[in-house]
């Protein structure tokens, strides 16, 4: 226990805010406590259903970045569980049409188990903390008990049943999907017709794939689906029969091009999952316990609570350090126009939860991606600019992507400077200098590069940029999305060049770029879109980006802080009015409103969303969200909402509940993290900030700002506290030391789970209580 540095200091005055005076523990403090009972926490949001899942909404869903498996109850009587995998998509030259069209992902197929009788009750539970579906389906002929999971880092996934009564007569049945895109094909004359007209490029009549065919190999069945263009996808799979009548049936896809390595590949890994099933099980679940356990978070309102905690699962299923980018739907594949990665808003803002939740490694396969596939890249930029880096509106795993593929959107350029801002926050949370000068840096350079053709200066002395489009608004000059993009990363490229002394060719033109780019142009109502474009009814944030996630106008300048405001609710309004919001219109506009402090607001934002419907999407009972088609980010994008109300670390200072509303009393969290590579934890008790633990791992300069108001603060032996404002603390640490700053009579400094609120756990699923 540590001694009260002035013990004058009563109670009653703390709790009158007459005197506030926090404390600062002793650096070198043992590590904090993991003090959660992690399988009774999570038991609490796992998924439940008591009648079978009839649409993808409705889904139980599991996966591993790359394979995936999901629940339906398709026709009555048949279970269908969907098999994904994000790398087979088509590899078709885009004279078949843009990526839609030519490189689509497929959907593999379904294994549908057929019972004998007919389903009378169900009883199914998603098991977060082991990523495990189990449950028992009665009929009335028996019953089925199962046991699902899709390894965590192992290719193949397990669906283990225990058949009761007659039901030991219940059976597999694989049925592939047809490798055609679901967005339908130019199949007729019109088509093309209409293809050219609305794309711009002329196109070739699509011809089928081959047909798919069944190339068993010993006890391992499989079925290989060829594609036109080469190569192929091959489903292996072998049913395991026990004496007791268990039978465990296990699957594995992979795929190949252009040669025919996944029927091999495939069925290896079948046999490799036959022999070893409590390892197996052992490392499934030891991958499991150490992804839940990165961060920990608790929040009063239990369904809310429910919602974030689904989403990390979700993000332990749908990304690896080795296996590509986040797709558009996540590894589950469903019917929609948008069978591919979209880099406008999709992909990036599926990441920015990964990081500050401090699940990093997940989001190396974003990175990864990148470093490998540069010369797409280029390939991409070589018309605008040779030697520069771009990447189109959309891509497949290998990021090819032209811009003049698709020509509503061949200006469409400061896509890859936003991922790069993803890049430089993996940076700026690690402070790993290598990441950024051998990896970050060189893409930066390429990506800002394809921006200088576009530069002309005018009469006021100004750089201005020749017309380019701002996603899903329009075409026009000094777009505000592409202004913020090349101001952040003009100034970032000073700022490492200085910091590293590189000796980089371009150093005085980023100089230049940085201190005379055109201002952003502003209306009555806020920023315009662009010099010649104000701002419509729509639901992307592209012409703000400069508020949210750049933070380059931000409240830390109070007079900025009405036109931000105006800004983003002009945009919210307009949005809401005209029925053209959407999902991530809610989720991000959280997250704005996270940005200027206001949690109540960000607070009704999230609760809209989590409504049954909103807009022109709706949000599904197994927390997935759709419009035309399944959209993985935007649940995603509401956990960062949720992670931006209790910390921020925008311009080297660590907010801590920066944005809490009223109805929030009590929090915590540990384990979140900051800019500057900080791992901080606090409690929030009855409307006040108790305590805040701060861990550096880099011995980056520590500054914390926290809602204790006008504190003299008072220091232990060992550490050392400088006041920089009003809320503001800087706090000198070196690598590896950790401080706390608390009130006085607090020394509990862990940060263990709220009480859940009666009648709201489980909420997820579908069964009667579900909302």
């Amino acid at each position: 226990m540590h001694r009260l540095a002035d013990s004058s200091i009563s109670r009653r005055a703390l709790l009158l805010g007459s005197v506030s005076s926090p404390v600062l523990a002793a650096v070198r403090l043992p590590a904090a406590p993991d003090a959660v009972d992690w399988p009774a926490f999570l038991a609490r949001h796992d998924l439940i259903w008591t009648t079978l899942p009839r649409s993808w909404g409705e889904a139980p869903f599991l996966g591993n970045g790359r394979l995936a498996l999901a629940l339906i109850e398709r026709t009555p009587g048949v279970l269908s569980f969907t098999i994904d995998n994000v790398d087979v998509f088509d590899r078709r030259d885009f004279s078949w049409g843009w990526h839609a069209y030519s490189r689509a992902r497929y959907h593999v197929g379904d294994f549908r188990l057929r019972t004998v009788g007919k389903v009378l009750a169900t009883q199914l539970r998603l098991d977060l903390y082991r990523a495990e579906l189990t449950g028992t389906v009665t009929t009335d002929r028996g019953a089925v008990r199962l046991l699902g999971w899709v390894h965590a880092d192992q290719p193949h996934m397990r669906i283990e049943i225990e058949p009761i009564g007659d039901e030991a007569g219940c059976t597999w049945e694989w049925h592939p999907t047809p490798a055609v895109s679901t967005r339908p094909p130019i199949r007729t004359a019109a088509d093309q017709a209409k293809y050219q007209h609305d794309y711009g490029h002329p196109v070739r009549i699509w011809v089928d794939n081959p047909p798919g065919e069944q190339r068993d190999s010993g006890a391992v069945r499989r079925w290989f689906q060829p594609l036109l263009a080469g190569g192929g996808y091959t489903t292996a799979w072998t049913e395991q029969r026990e004496p007791s009548g268990k039978r465990t049936l296990i699957v594995s896809n992979a795929m190949s091009f252009p040669d025919l390595a996944s029927l091999d590949t495939s069925a290896n890994a079948v046999r490799a999952a036959t022999r070893g099933r409590e390892r197996q099980v052992a490392t499934h679940r030891a991958w499991w316990e150490k992804h839940f356990h990165a961060s920990f978070v608790t929040l009063p309102d239990t369904r809310i609570e429910s919602f974030y905690w689904i989403q990390v699962y979700k993000t332990g299923c749908i990304a690896r350090a080795d296996t590509g980018v986040i797709d558009t739907h996540g590894p589950w594949l469903q019917p929609s126009n948008w069978p591919y990665l979209t880099w406008n808003l999709n992909v990036q803002i599926s990441y920015y939860p990964l990081q500050s939740s401090n699940r990093l490694p997940l989001a190396e396969g974003l990175f990864q991606s990148l470093d490998r596939h540069r010369d797409a890249l280029a390939r991409t930029a070589q018309a605008i600019a040779p030697g520069a880096l771009a990447i189109g509106h959309c891509t497949e795993q290998d990021l090819e992507s032209p811009l003049d593929v698709d020509r509503r959107y061949e200006r469409e350029v400061g896509n890859l400077l936003w991922v790069c801002h993803l890049y430089w926050l993996q940076y700026r949370f690690t402070m790993n200098q290598a990441l950024l000068r051998d990896r970050l840096l060189p893409l930066l350079r390429g990506a800002a590069a394809l921006y200088l053709p576009l530069l002309h200066e005018k009469p006021d002395g100004r750089l201005h940029l020749a017309p380019t489009y701002s996603p899903e608004f329009g075409t026009t000059a000094d777009c505000s999305y592409d202004l913020a993009l090349l101001r952040w990363a003009t100034t970032t490229l000073v700022d490492c060049n200085t910091r590293l002394r590189l000796d980089d060719p371009l150093a005085a033109r980023w100089r230049d770029i940085a201190a005379r780019l055109a201002s952003y142009s502003v209306d009555e109502h806020g920023y315009r879109v662009g010099a010649d474009l104000t701002v419509g009814a729509h639901r992307h944030f592209s012409h703000l980006m400069m508020i949210y996630p750049l933070y380059l106008e931000n409240r830390d300048t109070p007079a900025k802080v009405p036109l931000i405001e105006r800004s983003t609710a002009r945009w919210l309004d307009l949005a809401a009015a005209a029925g053209q919001g959407s999902g991530w219109t809610l989720a991000t506009g959280a997250s704005f409103h996270a940005a200027l402090g206001h949690g109540n607001a960000a607070l009704a934002d999230l609760k809209a969303l989590l409504a049954s419907s909103n807009g022109i999407g709706r949000s599904f009972p197994n927390t997935m969200y759709a419009e035309s088609g399944q959209n993985i980010e935007t649940p995603l994008a509401a956990m960062q909402a949720i992670q931006d109300m209790l910390l921020q670390s925008w311009g080297s200072v660590l907010r801590v509940f920066p944005a809490v509303p009223d109805a929030w009393r009590d929090l915590a969290f540990r384990d979140l993290r900051g800019e500057g590579a900080f791992l901080v934890d606090a409690r929030r008790t009855g409307g006040r900030t108790a305590w805040i633990r701060v861990k550096s791992l880099a011995g980056e300069p520590c500054v914390v700002e926290a809602d204790w108001g006008g504190i003299v603060p008072m220091i232990t032996k060992g550490a050392h506290l400088t006041r920089v404002g009003s809320n503001r603390f800087s706090v000198s640490l070196r690598r590896g030391e950790q401080a706390v700053l608390h009130l006085p009579g607090v020394y509990d400094f862990t940060a263990t789970p709220l009480p859940a609120e009666p009648g709201a756990t489980n909420s997820y699923g579908v069964h009667p209580t579900t909302i």
